[in-house]
């Protein structure tokens, strides 16, 4: 199976998020689920953009001060002609106010205030609704908050907001060989840490199974658990054509299916997706490599695709050259970067945001500044 059929098939068996209701100082870096429309104006009144005074209409050059307001203050009568308010920036200005004076431009002697003819031409005051009219849409559906859009909702007052439910991914590692024990004998766990960080970085849930021996009735009995418990399912090992691969028989035993197998792709030619009591399952090789190319492409547009993101690749200039035998994809991992022209550029110096460069099946050899498809595995592209 082609790497572009094998991602189509299993976009197709993601489901998208549910929504729900996320406290804003905890929205940052989480995906909207809904387009957020203002619910008032903004600014909500009339603001002063200097410290001055707010003058009333009709007034000739001179004016008596009626009141001194801080930002926090309001003065609710209309300004009268000849009338004028000491105002802070940022203060509201009363309903029948002509224009603010500086401070600077204007003289105070007691109560009157004298100023020059023409100030009215610089106004100084930002009117209701010059920012945001209430109806406008502030982000939408997909939009993932960023400290920007942080500061427009709580000025808008949005104390939640409807954000899509990351899904909980129950990690399986199977294997007789595999320790936890940094200490015992055996080959360590490492896949189980490189998954961790990943979905950590995606701000996803994840339930870990621990590492099941190589017994398929407790891997049957394990599996079916994660299924019942999880959204997603992620396996490492087992994938291979040996008596201790159990994975396959146990999935279909199960009642399970594949719809994935037979990838033409190298490293993770094993790989295998499948569905287990209707959820997605993602049996990734126990091979480092493999499983880590594996997994940064498809499970992160799986996850891409999950929370109503856009997924598939990109194109990029890769700046180092690639051999490989034709019949496979090559997955090399890479770094995104942005180049002096403006061009995306895939990089193995590890500066940048993370990504898997493909090189095409029909291809045997790239060369520096070749174009090749690049699969982002940063949440924030």
């Amino acid at each position: 199976m082609k790497l572009e059929e094998a991602f189509n098939t299993i976009i197709s068996f993601i489901p998208g998020a549910k929504p729900e209701e996320v406290p804003l100082i905890a929205a940052a870096g989480r995906v909207l689920a809904e387009d957020i429309v203002a619910q008032h104006d903004y600014p909500e009144a009339d603001m002063s953009r200097m410290d001055g005074y707010a003058v009333g209409k009709g007034s000739e050059g001179v004016c008596i001060v009626v009141q001194e307001l801080s930002a926090a203050d309001s003065y609710d009568k209309p300004l009268k002609k000849g009338e004028c308010i000491r105002v802070a920036t940022g203060a509201k200005v009363p309903t029948n106010t002509d224009f603010v004076v500086p401070f600077e431009n204007a003289h105070r002697n007691g109560e009157n205030v004298t100023y020059q003819q023409g100030e009215e031409r610089k106004r100084h005051i930002t009117q209701a609704g010059s920012d945001i009219k209430k109806g406008d849409v502030l982000a939408r559906k997909g939009m993932r908050v960023d400290i920007r859009l942080m500061e427009v909702f709580a000025s808008m007052r949005f104390a939640t907001l409807p954000c899509a439910k990351a899904p909980l991914i129950g990690v399986i590692s199977t294997g007789s060989e595999l320790v936890e024990d940094f200490t015992q004998k055996g080959t360590v766990n490492s896949n189980y840490y490189h998954m961790a960080g990943l979905l950590r970085i995606f701000d996803v849930d994840m339930k870990y199974y621990g590492v099941i021996p190589d017994d398929e009735g407790l891997l049957s009995k394990i599996m079916k658990q994660a299924a019942l418990e999880c959204d997603m399912i992620v396996t490492f090992g087992g994938t291979g054509y040996s008596r201790y691969d159990l994975l396959k028989l146990t999935v279909l035993e199960a009642g399970g299916e594949i719809p994935v197998e037979g990838l033409r792709v190298s490293p993770g030619k094993t790989f295998r997706f499948g569905l287990l009591g209707g959820k997605p399952l993602f049996m990734f090789p126990g091979s480092p490599a493999g499983a880590i190319a594996c997994s940064e492409v498809f499970l992160v547009q799986a996850i891409r695709k999950w929370h109503g993101l856009k997924t598939g690749n990109i194109k990029a200039q890769i700046n180092f050259p690639v051999k490989k035998r034709k019949g496979f994809a090559k997955l090399v991992r890479t770094w995104l970067t942005i180049n002096d022209e403006g061009m995306a550029v895939a990089c193995q110096n590890g500066v940048g945001f993370p990504c898997v460069a493909a090189i095409a099946e029909d291809t045997e050899e790239v060369q520096r500044g070749d174009l090749v498809d690049v699969w982002l595995a940063s949440k924030m592209l």
